[in-house]
């Protein structure tokens, strides 16, 4: 009896864990598709499998969620998220038979790529409209270079043509009065010597012939020989004409200049330094966004990562596709240096700014703005001097360009191939007895619609 109440007693069955309640989709990597193993999850809040994350950003050689494109400032430390873990492993259990083989949510795959043809056909419609603006405005400001260069050569040659005129008048009237004096001399007395020029005489004088003397011919002679015409009275109008032609296009530079500056400014990136990256003689901020040279010698450890001979800084965050825009204050510095490197550039011994060493840098030194190419500098001649420097990164175009972001007046573009990881970079210079103290301010950029 009491066997088989023992044998008919069932316990409690654990409440089902209601796993069952939740999407299959929920529980699927974004970059296998299979089933989350060793699930981590980043600052952002995507979930991904362990290993899954770590090959891809091997892969890319860059620290971004490949989600939401999120960057990372650093590699974010990656741990186990147990409780997403228990949850797949449970799922795994418990899930019907038949999804065991079929672990894609088939469904989702479809809306996934419906999704981003909707997006490549929009990208493609944006494009199509951009550029069909871009051609449109190119088109009216050529055109009306085109007239203004046609309106100011009808003036010019107009110009040339009335003093042409003027001077042909000036020339028959001086031709004319030649010819009377010639005629008035050949009715001159041949024998006497002189005219028969009655003249008379006040006060009861005598009326008497007079002819011209020695004297009167000299002078005459002498006026004769010092009749000239210039022949260069057009001189000056076609350069003033293509003065007012360039005043006439740098108003048009600065007014494209100001549109363009708005398109770059959507690419703005908040970026800091990284003190592990600082010469032991720079200071850098609090926050992180700005950096002088300091008189003594900070303590502070030796890293891999610290420039050693050189007093520069990189940023925390790397490059490796994608567009990007930064802007810098410099005021009234008289020496820095700025741009982007290669991750993998020499830290510890000397260098020079160069492309062929992995740097894209603009600097100021000793009055001159250059732009740090290879072999040589080239030399940056600019009317105004720049108080904030922006600076943009095209990683796929391979272009590091330069300008005046208060004006959006182009500096400089380097144009280049990029295969490594790429950190914005900075050097403020010596102090110069306090002459260049101030420091390079990393701005925040307000985008206005």
């Amino acid at each position: 009896m009491e066997l088989n109440s023992m044998a008919s007693f069932n316990p409690p069955m654990s409440p089902t864990f209601p796993i069952t309640l939740l999407p299959e989709k929920h529980l699927l990597c974004p970059l296998c598709k299979d089933i989350f193993n060793n699930p981590v999850t980043t600052p952002c809040g995507h979930s991904f499998c362990h290993t899954c994350l770590s090959s891809y950003w091997t892969r890319h050689s860059s620290d971004y969620c490949p989600q939401c494109r999120r960057m990372f400032p650093a590699r974010p430390d990656l741990n186990v998220n147990r409780i997403l873990a228990d949850v797949c492993n449970n799922y795994r259990m418990k899930r019907p038979e038949e999804s065991q083989d079929m672990v894609v949510d088939i469904d989702q795959m479809i809306q996934e790529r419906l999704q981003i043809m909707d997006r490549l056909r929009n990208s493609l419609e944006n494009l199509k409209k951009s550029s069909l603006r871009e051609v449109r405005e190119s088109q009216k400001m050529f055109s009306t270079l085109v007239n203004s260069i046609e309106n100011s050569h009808k003036v010019v040659v107009a110009a040339i043509e009335e003093r042409r005129l003027e001077a042909e008048k000036r020339i028959e009237n001086k031709v004319k009065l030649l010819e009377q004096e010639i005629q008035e001399l050949r009715n001159v007395n041949p024998e006497l010597g002189s005219a028969l020029s009655p003249r008379s005489l006040d006060d009861g004088k005598k009326n008497a012939t007079l002819g011209p003397t020695s004297s009167n011919v000299s002078s005459d002679r002498k006026e004769c020989s010092q009749v000239t015409m210039e022949t260069d009275l057009c001189m000056g109008l076609t350069r003033k004409a293509l003065s007012e032609l360039v005043d006439m296009v740098k108003t048009e530079l600065n007014r494209i200049s100001k549109m363009e500056l708005k398109k770059i400014q959507k690419y703005a990136v908040d970026i800091s330094l990284s003190p592990k990256t600082a010469n032991a003689f720079l200071s850098v901020s609090e926050d992180r966004k700005q950096v002088r040279y300091s008189d003594k010698r900070q303590d502070v450890p030796d890293n891999p990562k610290r420039f050693e001979r050189m007093s520069n800084v990189m940023c925390r965050e790397a490059f490796s596709s994608g567009r990007y825009y930064w802007e810098v204050e410099v005021g009234e510095k008289i020496e820095w240096t700025m741009g982007v490197a290669r991750q993998s550039v020499n830290r510890k011994g000397r260098f020079t700014f160069s492309p062929v060493n992995g740097f894209w840098t603009l600097s100021l030194t000793e009055g001159q703005y250059v732009a740090n190419t290879s072999p040589n500098v080239t030399p940056v001649f600019l009317e105004q001097k720049p108080r904030k420097v922006g600076v943009f990164l095209e990683y796929a175009e391979g272009r590091v360009s330069f300008n005046c972001a208060e004006n959006g007046l182009h500096i400089f573009t380097f144009t280049d191939s990029f295969t490594d990881r790429l950190h914005p970079i900075f050097s403020p210079g010596l102090p110069y007895g306090g002459r260049n103290a101030a420091p390079l301010v990393i701005s925040t950029i307000i985008v206005s619609s």
